[in-house]
């Protein structure tokens, strides 16, 4: 007996050691799991380069929920734009708008994505000595799983954009796509802008870069500040084009942004002689054609990539086209564009609103980016719980037509029944870096104005934040010397340096009215 109680302790104690392993195996088999690396697979690509230049493709596979390694994985596709000679240079990694948008996916069957974007062209220059890196989004096209709420059985992007749906419909639609995301237990809470982040982070790991370089547009500009407040030691040097930095509500401000930018086309209008010769009243103008056409809908008959269209423009519809030319770097259009409109001539109408949908959509679609899953992940998180209802509300009303845009959003209602938490404060607070960032802006911008840029310059000590005169939304493609500068300034990231070319070249005008005189 004596024996068997000395040997007692010791099993006991035996017993806990064994425990006390086991214990530790499996938290050090855990560590090694988290901290497995992103993987990347080489895929054949889709894209076809031109002549001289080469491209990789690939897949990033990383995990839903980073604290989650062995749940969902998460596809990437990836493309690498090769650089004409390798030298060890910094690749450019381009982070894309929304957000949502697909860079890597062409907008219709059999047609080449990067031919269409043109980026061949875009990123000659840097590709000198730089590779250029264009990723997609987790939950957007290009990437599994894809969050979008199309109808799956629709192949064209621009047919199922166009289904004639009323707002019960899309409620129906956006339920019946939130209701299989959770059967298929994806976790909307892991498609944020940190967790974007986070994905470029995994991916410099996953490609042994140690220095990369950004350029984001848009929402890309969100994404790309993000990656430079959650991986400083990452990023070399950023350009940010068309800045909506997170301090920043969207949607809060939209009908006063909208009406600022009228009004410097109203000044620009008046200081030239030939735009105020032609409309010495352009304000009468704009608000007059956008009234009628609210009273008494335009018939339009576009040609459309998918066939001729019949889009009946009232006022809000208007508007859109306006807003899109100012957008798309064609202010200096708006003029001839009314006035041919007051008058019974819809040529230039026509252009540019079949040059809207068929870019974008917005005519004739029944809100299609509410079907658009991470599109509302992001936003109804990062933006509309924000959002002060009754001052946007009133601000809406108090701007007339310069609000109807801002009006026909239908977030505030979609948003509830997407249910995804709002964002913390914390992920709303300025970015604030010493890392080199230029920031370009355009002045008819409505979208990220140039206010929005200097806010975002207040935290970051090292930026410099240039305004082009006559542009929209997105200035690299719109003003060859935004292009220059962009690419001047990844080569050499200084934002003292005097700047190669000018940005303060106002609208012309004068060629607008030559264009338009021309027309067929």
């Amino acid at each position: 007996m004596w024996q068997n109680m000395l040997m007692a302790p010791l099993w006991l104690l035996s017993r806990g050691w064994l425990l006390f392993g086991v214990a530790a195996f499996l938290l050090i088999l855990a560590e090694s799991v988290a901290a497995a690396p992103p993987r990347l697979d080489r895929e054949r690509c889709a894209f076809k380069p031109p002549r001289g230049d080469r491209i990789e493709c690939f897949v990033l596979i990383v995990p839903e929920n980073r604290e989650q390694p062995q749940g969902r994985e998460v596809r990437l596709k990836i493309a690498v734009l090769k650089a004409k000679r390798t030298v060890g240079a910094e690749p450019l990694v381009y982070l894309s708008g929304g957000p949502g948008d697909a860079p890597l996916v062409a907008s219709r069957p059999g047609a080449d994505a990067l031919a269409e974007g043109d980026w061949w062209n875009e990123t000659a220059a840097i590709r000198r000595r730089r590779d250029v890196i264009i990723m997609s989004q987790r939950g957007a096209g290009g990437s599994s799983p894809n969050l979008d709420c199309f109808d799956s059985r629709m192949t064209e992007p621009a047919k199922a954009r166009r289904r004639a749906v009323t707002e019960q419909q899309e409620k129906e639609i956006l339920a019946r796509c939130r209701a299989n995301l959770d059967r298929r237990k994806i976790d909307l809470g892991m498609y944020t802008t940190p967790v974007l982040a986070d994905d470029v982070a995994d991916l410099a790991m996953a490609m042994g870069l140690s220095r990369i370089n950004l350029y984001g547009v848009s929402y890309g500009t969100r994404w790309g500040l993000e990656v430079m407040r959650r991986h400083p030691g990452l990023v070399r040097a950023a350009v940010l084009d068309g800045v909506y930095p997170p301090q920043i509500n969207g949607e809060q401000n939209e009908p006063e942004i909208v009406r600022r930018a009228f009004e410097q086309l109203y000044a620009d209008c008046a200081a030239d002689a030939v735009c105020r010769e032609r409309q010495p009243d352009l304000r009468g103008t704009v608000e007059g054609v956008i009234q009628a056409a609210d009273r008494a809908p335009i018939d339009l008959t576009l040609a459309l990539e998918d066939g001729p269209q019949t889009v009946q423009l009232d006022g809000t519809k208007f508007l859109m086209v306006l807003l899109n030319m100012m957008r798309e770097g064609e202010a200096a259009s708006i003029p001839e564009t009314v006035g041919g409109a007051k008058r019974g001539d819809l040529r230039l109408l026509r252009m540019f609103a079949e040059d809207l949908e068929n870019n974008d959509g917005g005519l004739l679609e029944q809100n299609a980016q509410q079907f658009d899953g991470l599109y509302n992940s992001i936003e109804c998180r990062e933006t509309w719980p924000m959002v002060d209802r009754a001052l946007r509300s009133a601000a809406i009303d108090q701007n007339g037509v310069y609000g109807l845009n801002a009006r026909a959003s239908k977030s505030p209602t979609f948003c509830p029944a997407w249910r995804v938490a709002s964002a913390p404060a914390a992920d709303r607070q300025p970015v604030r870096s010493q890392i080199p960032t230029l920031l370009l802006s355009g002045t008819f911008d409505w979208l990220t104005p140039p206010t929005w840029a200097r806010e975002a310059a207040k935290t970051l000590s090292a930026s410099r934040s240039v305004v082009f005169r006559a542009q929209g939304h997105g200035v690299v493609v719109q003003d060859p010397c935004a292009a220059r500068l962009r690419d001047s300034f990844i080569e050499d990231p200084d934002p003292k340096k005097p700047l190669p070319c000018r940005a303060d070249t106002p609208p012309n005008f004068t060629a607008a009215w030559e264009r338009a005189r021309t027309m067929p």
